[in-house]
């Protein structure tokens, strides 16, 4: 490889570290990792930096110890020669002795270093420049976004009484609970839940989606929230139908909000869902994390 291949190769390392670097500090990761693994990412990015700028600071070209022409005379000193004589056809095989010296620089046919770039950095750029950093509706779908919750779900909330969850689960202003969105939804898989739960004035904040189920009428719409222990790969939706009001006025679909009103569980198609009837739905900032993490 020459001196001038080396450092563009080193270049390519210092535009993909600093990619790394960029999405750790933008927070842009955030929507793909979970907050455990981050600092891994910056110090992979910090990493590959510094591999780029050795590559560019001391570039050593690779030089052949041998330039000769590989030459197969098959003429081998032996001290005898091979003279056969085959039904009147004289044979004479002069062996010459053949050289071969392994480390050689040939070229080789490829692709060459030009198009190693470009199918390199063509899509880092279009992908960094163009990804929205979100799943569409239909791909929040075979996520989860409108299953029931399983029986006896994962991270069922621990409390059984009312008196329990007055001391555990904060309230508003107007004296709804601020309850998590995942104890909401998998309180539809807990039958004692569910009855501490039914009736419950809560408020919850999450991200708004078209509703799918038990929507004839028009008047419904999904918050939801994602949880991942790893990457976005294994990211799950879980979420929450709200019945609104005929007056209510209805949130943006992708709009973060905090929705407030009595929480409730129906039974549609033999499975138990959580239900919210609105009273009042207010825009809010995005978290930290669109996921809830680990929780």
């Amino acid at each position: 490889m020459s001196a001038l291949h080396t450092r563009l190769f080193g270049l390519l390392a210092l535009c993909w570290g600093c990619a790394l670097i960029y999405f750790y500090h933008s927070q842009r990761i955030q929507d793909y990792l979970a907050k455990d693994f981050h600092t891994l990412v910056l110090a992979g990015g910090i990493g590959i930096i510094v591999l780029g700028l050795y590559s560019l600071i001391n570039p050593q070209e690779k030089k052949s110890s041998c330039d000769h022409e590989h030459k197969h005379d098959h003429d081998h000193h032996h001290d005898h020669d091979h003279h056969h004589d085959h039904e009147g056809h004289l044979h004479d095989h002069d062996h010459g002795e053949e050289e071969h010296c392994g480390d050689c620089d040939h070229e080789h046919e490829g692709h060459g270093p030009v198009a190693t770039y470009l199918l390199t950095l063509v899509p880092l750029i279009v992908a960094m420049n163009y990804t929205q950093d979100k799943l569409s509706n239909r791909g929040m779908a075979k996520k989860g976004l409108y299953e029931a919750p399983a029986l006896n779900g994962l991270d069922a909330p621990a409390a059984f009484t009312r008196e329990d969850l007055e001391k555990r689960v904060p309230k508003n202003e107007e004296g709804e609970f601020q309850l998590q969105l995942f104890a909401a939804y998998w309180a539809a898989g807990d039958r004692e839940v569910q009855s501490i739960y039914e009736g419950l004035p809560v408020e919850l904040e999450g991200r708004v989606a078209p509703e799918k189920i038990g929507n004839e009428a028009g008047d419904r719409m999904r918050i939801f929230r994602k949880i991942m222990s790893c990457c976005a790969a294994d990211a799950q939706f879980v979420g929450v139908s709200m019945e609104f009001p005929d007056d209510a006025k209805r949130p943006a679909v992708d709009e973060w909000v905090k929705a407030s009103g009595i929480l409730t569980f129906e039974t549609i198609d033999n499975k138990i869902l959580p239900l919210l009837k609105v009273r009042v739905v207010i825009p809010t900032e995005e978290p930290y994390s669109e996921f809830l993490l680990r929780q």
